[in-house]
C-alpha cells in the first residue's frame, strides 16, 4: 500500500476521485492522519483539480476559428515559379561545369579504369586479405 511508508500519487488520486472501496478509503484516511507528506499531497491534488476545473468552460467560450481558404491562384503561382527554377538549374548546370578536353566523354584514365574493371574491385573489396598479402609480396595494388 505504501512506498517507504507513504501513499503512492496513485492512491492518493485514486482516493480523491472516490474510486476507493470503503476498506481502501479507511486505510488511506488513517494513513492521512498522522502523516503531513501525504496530507500535502492529498492538499494539492485538491487545489489543482479547483484550479484546473473551469478550464473546459473557459475553452467552450473561445470562438472557434475557420480555416482559411486555400488560395488556389496563389498556390498555383508558387508551383509554376518552383518548377521553373528547378528547370533553369537543371539546364545550365551542365554547361557550367568546367569540361576536360583531354579525356573525350570527360572520363579520366583512372575512372575508365574503375569502370571497365569493376568486378575486380569489387571482389577485391570482399575478400581484404587478398590485397595483404599482395601487398606483403611487393605487388602494388
Amino acid at each position: 500500500m505504501t512506498t517507504q511508508n507513504h501513499l503512492t500519487p496513485a492512491q492518493i488520486d485514486h482516493y480523491r476521485s472516490g474510486l476507493a472501496t470503503a476498506e481502501q478509503a479507511a486505510q488511506i484516511e488513517a494513513h492521512l492522519k498522522n502523516c503531513p507528506q501525504c496530507q500535502q499531497e492529498l492538499q494539492f491534488g485538491q487545489r489543482l483539480s479547483r484550479l484546473l476545473a473551469p478550464l473546459p468552460q473557459l475553452a467552450a467560450r473561445m470562438p472557434h476559428r475557420h480555416p482559411r481558404a486555400v488560395r488556389w491562384p496563389r498556390v498555383f503561382a508558387a508551383g509554376m515559379a518552383t518548377a521553373s527554377l528547378a528547370l533553369a538549374v537543371f539546364i545550365s548546370v551542365p554547361h557550367l561545369m568546367p569540361r576536360n578536353e583531354a579525356y573525350p566523354g570527360g572520363l579520366s584514365p583512372q575512372i575508365a579504369d574503375a569502370v571497365q574493371n569493376i568486378e575486380f574491385y569489387q571482389w577485391l573489396s570482399n575478400h581484404p586479405q587478398m590485397l595483404q598479402q599482395g601487398l606483403q609480396n611487393g605487388n602494388p595494388a
